[in-house]
């Protein structure tokens, strides 16, 4: 198994701003595709996402985050744009996640393979009082946070297609 390479794009402040993962999948790309393109399934395969609709091209996402005896969710909607086959790409237009998107970029390979990159940014200071109160007392984490949900996005879908 090839590992898989991270990306973070820094701000002007210096701390990561947006990460990208790539892997390689051991599916060709229209199966992995067919996970990518069926948001409403993502709750099924995606850790966090409990409930996803799709209507038309805006996608309204529920996220729960548990933390030992309760979990604080979020919500965001995002507008779909995509080439069949090639990318799915999320901007958020609404919800409690300001500045959001997505983006899943998917490349056939030979011996049915495909490389997948899953790229995430967002605001993470918008996530409530729970982030705020982890981000301020704790600034180190605020480094995990895009690698760390590019790549849970990235391996969600490999894992997902590469299950038979």
């Amino acid at each position: 198994m090839q590992k898989p390479i991270i990306e973070v794009d820094v701000g002007a402040d210096g701390t990561p701003a947006s990460a990208t993962a790539t892997t390689r999948v051991g599916a060709p790309a229209a199966r992995v595709w067919s996970f990518i393109a069926d948001v409403d399934r993502y709750p099924s395969f995606v850790p966090m996402l409990s409930k996803v609709k799709r209507d038309g091209d805006r996608v309204t996402v529920q996220l729960k985050f548990k933390i030992t005896l309760f979990s604080v969710g979020f919500d965001f909607v995002a507008d779909a744009t995509y080439d069949e086959g090639k990318w799915l790409d999320l901007r958020g237009v609404g919800g409690d996640i300001r500045d959001l998107h997505i983006r899943f970029d998917l490349q056939d390979e030979p011996g049915g393979t495909s490389i997948l990159k899953s790229t995430i940014s967002f605001d993470p200071f918008s996530l409530g009082w729970l982030s705020k109160y982890f981000l301020k007392h704790h600034p180190e984490i605020r480094y995990g946070i895009f690698p760390g949900c590019a790549y849970g996005l990235a391996d969600s879908m490999r894992q997902a297609a590469e299950k038979r």
